[in-house]
């Protein structure tokens, strides 16, 4: 990756982190996104080097609150995610090396449905949902978290529908997001597609995102809620249009050096 890419690369972590602390998720759609817009590297470099950042984040995070986390929750949506995700990653790879504007086309319209998910407040649910619902939804998050390693959005939508703690619902998800990456990492080191590039750029990454989330948790009580979902909405359509319109149109958007 050239040296401007490499820049442009962690800007955008910088940003993801930024996000992700602010708003809970969405940091690897953040960087997919800001990859694939700036044609910066393939999708799927992008997507395994969330996967080590996430799994970091994850582990921090727990390390305070593993106690809050629901293991049956957990269980209940790795069932239907996992598989999933093994899905995805073949998905990935085969629409990476012969359908690549078709897997931007994708991506942008799920960036548009994760940025209109951040303004539903979805009501908590009277009782909770059976768990063949939970493995429905972690179906669908695992083939998000396999393509774009960025299946947040509609697991959160869901977890915060469940008549659960705030607190319940933020170490289980993390939990469920820690063992995720964790086997996505492991599912693309055995398919022979994980290499140095994507190692050394995560031994850069990650202590970045540590240091830019431990930073911004201190001030994000000052930042009214509504105003950040509503300015990461409108980044996330603006973004979701953009790259459909790069995919569809040749000749139209922005390109990496």
């Amino acid at each position: 990756m050239p040296e401007i890419n490499t820049i442009l690369f962690l800007v955008i972590v910088v940003l993801g982190a930024l996000v992700q602390t602010l708003t809970g998720f969405a940091m690897g759609l953040v960087i997919v996104v800001g990859v694939a817009l700036f044609d910066i590297t393939d999708i799927a470099f992008a997507a395994a080097v969330v996967s080590f950042i996430s799994l970091t984040n994850a582990g921090v995070a727990l390390r305070q609150g593993h106690r809050n986390v629901d293991w049956l929750f957990v269980r209940r949506i790795l069932l239907g995610m996992i598989p999933a995700m093994a899905l995805g990653i073949i998905l990935l790879t085969y629409l990476s090396e012969h359908y690549y504007v078709l897997l931007k086309t994708l991506l942008g319209l799920v960036i548009i449905l994760a940025g209109t998910s951040l303004m539903i407040a979805p009501a908590p649910l009277g009782v909770q949902s059976r768990g063949l619902v939970f493995t429905l939804f972690g179906t669908f998050g695992g083939l998000l978290a396999g393509l774009y390693s960025a299946g947040g959005a509609p697991l959160a939508y869901f977890a915060y529908r469940q008549p659960l703690s705030i607190n319940t619902i933020r170490f289980s998800l993390l939990a469920v997001f820690g063992v995720s990456t964790a086997i996505r990492s492991a599912m693309i080191g055995v398919s022979g597609q994980l290499n140095v590039a994507i190692l050394q750029m995560s031994a850069v990454a990650i202590p970045l995102v540590i240091v830019v989330t431990l930073v911004a948790s201190r001030y994000v009580q000052l930042v009214p809620d509504h105003l950040v979902r509503r300015l990461v909405f409108i980044v996330l359509i603006v973004a979701g249009i953009f790259l459909i319109a790069t995919s569809l149109l040749p000749g139209f958007g922005v390109t990496g050096t």
